[in-house]
């Protein structure tokens, strides 16, 4: 079985997923091999990249369409979580499922990078090359960024829109609301509830308390820590 599924239209940290789902099922016939880990209590976050990862290998590897594999897959049933303050890791699998379905760019990969950087949309829309010395990312957010630098070649504004100009946080927040629409474990996302994801899993992976302060430009660590209290997201 043919285990390398990278396509060039693939974000690396989601290739990477992909990759290691296909590797899993060895020598197995890989729908029979779904079927088998799709039950009615398996988190709806760890169903979807599973079943993402066996349609794409069938269609690219197998020669399926779309609608035969429509046909093929079990159904991406689930033991589903309500979206609050921060999302969890399975609500976060779910939201990355859902950029991977967006073709456009540069949104789908300022939605890739919202919950990865912390930063606001409007800071993420306004970056030029000039900026790039001074960001502070994590590695799977440089990884993300290198490869929308490598396939899309963007000019000063980092992620353009109508006119060769900076895209709009208008535009942004659309895409937002749509998946929120669409998925309703994420019936309540926000590019605020990004921000805070982000924030909670930094501070879950030990960055300081001072780092997270000025990735999130806040003047006062008091407000890193009312930023983290407020929702309830972090007691104590």
């Amino acid at each position: 079985m043919t285990t390398d599924i990278a396509r060039s239209d693939l974000l690396p940290s989601t290739q990477a997923k992909y990759d290691a789902i296909v590797r899993s099922v060895g020598q197995d016939d890989p729908i029979d091999w779904l079927r088998r880990r799709v039950r009615a209590t398996t988190p709806i976050g760890t169903v979807l990249p599973l079943r993402a990862a066996i349609k794409r290998h069938m269609m690219e590897e197998h020669g399926y369409e779309a609608d035969e594999m429509k046909a093929l897959l079990p159904e991406a049933q689930g033991r589903s979580t309500a979206a609050r303050g921060a999302m969890t890791a399975e609500q976060l699998v779910i939201y990355y499922m859902a950029v991977e379905e967006i073709s456009r760019e540069p949104a789908r990969t300022i939605l890739a990078l919202l919950p990865m950087t912390g930063f606001r949309i409007g800071q993420l829309c306004g970056l030029s090359r000039n900026d790039l010395d001074t960001l502070i990312l994590s590695k799977a957010a440089k990884q993300t960024l290198t490869w929308y630098l490598d396939v899309i070649k963007p000019g000063h504004w980092l992620f353009t829109g109508y006119g060769n100009k900076p895209i709009t946080n208008h535009a942004i927040r659309l895409y937002t609301r749509k998946i929120a629409k669409r998925y309703p474990d994420l019936a309540d996302l926000t590019p605020s509830t990004l921000r805070h994801t982000f924030a909670v899993m930094a501070l879950g992976r030990g960055m300081e308390l001072q780092t997270l302060q000025k990735i999130l430009g806040h003047g006062s660590i008091l407000t890193t820590q009312r930023y983290l209290t407020g929702d309830g997201l972090i007691q104590g």
